[in-house]
């Protein structure tokens, strides 16, 4: 039998993933995003829609049928749910009614960000969110 890092592996390279792709290296993209989103996004609205897709990438591993039964599936669904738990308060929800509620990470978007990101969304999308700003350094 395969280990889980190399079944994981196969799984996010077949949906073209080729970076980042071993079950921690993807938890630390999403635990890192996460944790930037918490300080306020400095990124634009692309970098931040690439950043939430390991998001997506965890979901389509945590879903897969190859992994299901694993011991180490478990112990990966109770990582990402902890970060889950960190960024579901930091979204406005449902901004995005079309996306599937099951994406959830998608279908809202963070209440702060930076003034970048606060300008896309506003053009793109006419959203008002709350910018954070950088302290000035003393």
């Amino acid at each position: 039998m395969t280990s889980f890092d190399d079944a994981f592996t196969a799984v996010v390279r077949a949906r073209g993933v080729w970076r980042d792709d071993t079950p921690s290296a993807v938890l630390e993209r999403w635990s890192s995003f996460v944790a930037e989103c918490e300080h306020g996004y400095r990124g634009d609205e692309f970098a931040y829609a690439n950043e939430a897709m390991s998001r997506t990438t965890l979901e389509a591993a945590l879903t897969d049928p190859s992994l299901a039964g694993r011991p180490e599936l478990a112990l990966l669904r109770r990582r990402v749910e902890a970060v889950d738990a960190r960024f579901r308060p930091l979204l406005m929800e449902h901004a995005f009614p079309r996306i599937d509620p099951d994406e959830w990470w998608l279908r809202g978007i963070v209440r702060r960000a930076g003034g970048r990101l606060a300008q896309d969304w506003k053009r793109s999308f006419g959203f008002d969110i709350e910018v954070v700003r950088r302290p000035r350094p003393s």
